[in-house]
């Protein structure tokens, strides 16, 4: 993978826009995964997306339920987090895996299955806490 765009000192009245580069790149890609630590900012940047997307701002995060689709009748995007999996072999008993080739997804805390995505083509947006109300954002592909 290589860094694609790298958006410095990014404050939340930023997102909007932030969600809007994001969202173009579902026309090369279908899976965009989001990567940082607790607190980064990973359902707060996919709450702004899907509101671009699907004009719903009812997002939030699958951390228990694992996986979330929102849709507008028209559009759909499938948002799982995978933060309470312990191991890739959850991942594929839940039958995840199945989602991935014809949805537009949005995955965070990919870690587990970054190795199984290469067999897909993918974004990794990575979110690093600058301060408290400061993020970097670094798109690779």
């Amino acid at each position: 993978m290589q860094l694609i765009e790298n958006f410095e000192n990014i404050t939340i009245t930023d997102l909007p826009q932030l969600a809007e580069n994001i969202i173009r790149l579902f026309d090369n890609r279908n899976i965009i995964c989001l990567q940082g630590e607790i607190g980064a900012g990973k359902t707060t940047l996919t709450k702004q997306i899907v509101k671009k997307f699907i004009g719903n701002d009812k997002a939030i995060s699958p951390t228990f339920s694992i996986l979330n689709i929102y849709t507008n009748g028209k559009e759909s995007i499938y948002h799982l987090d995978l933060y309470r999996l312990n191991d890739k072999k959850e991942f594929f008993d839940l039958g995840l895996y199945e989602y991935l080739a014809d949805n537009k997804m949005l995955i965070e805390w990919p870690e587990l299955i970054l190795d199984y995505l290469e067999n897909y083509k993918f974004y990794l947006v990575k979110i690093s806490i600058i301060s408290e109300t400061q993020r970097n954002i670094e798109i690779w592909g």
